[in-house]
């Protein structure tokens, strides 16, 4: 079972994003609508995964919110999932550690799939070695069916 953090101020989106992921059965979604929540809940919580927006209101973006994490030693792997298609706000993603950055289409479909197997290769490349526990993120990545 691979744990998600999803962070998002969009609740259709989230609510799509936990729908899907629970369906496939390989998931198990926490959904917070904040960075400010997400580090919050992270306190006490250690997902194997973090997905967030980019665009969240107050005082801390999605960015902000990596920045944190990282500044406190959390190195659990974060993929962005965002309609920001600025090219720097990439770029800074990928320096501050993003294992992935993945764009919203702009007509408004979720590129659901492309998300699904990112999130079981960051899972595949961090768990532990072959033998010690069955690694969730390659059973994602190899049974989730194309679109």
């Amino acid at each position: 079972m691979i744990h998600l953090l999803y962070g998002d101020d969009d609740q259709d989106i989230c609510t799509i994003i936990a729908t899907f992921c629970e369906r496939i059965g390989a998931f198990s979604v926490k959904s917070l609508n904040s960075g400010e929540a997400a580090l919050d809940w992270l306190r006490t919580a250690s997902p194997d995964v973090i997905v967030s927006d980019y665009s969240m209101p107050g005082g801390m973006n999605g960015m902000r919110f990596l920045e944190e994490l990282r500044s406190r030693g959390n190195t659990t792997p974060f993929i962005f999932f965002s309609a920001t298609e600025d090219l720097e706000v990439k770029k800074e993603a990928y320096r501050e550690g993003a294992f992935s950055f993945i764009c919203k289409t702009p007509s408004g479909k979720i590129p659901i799939y492309q998300l699904i197997r990112a999130v079981g290769w960051a899972v595949a490349r961090t768990s532990p070695e072959p033998g010690k526990r069955q690694n969730p993120g390659k059973k994602v990545v190899h049974e989730t069916p194309d679109p």
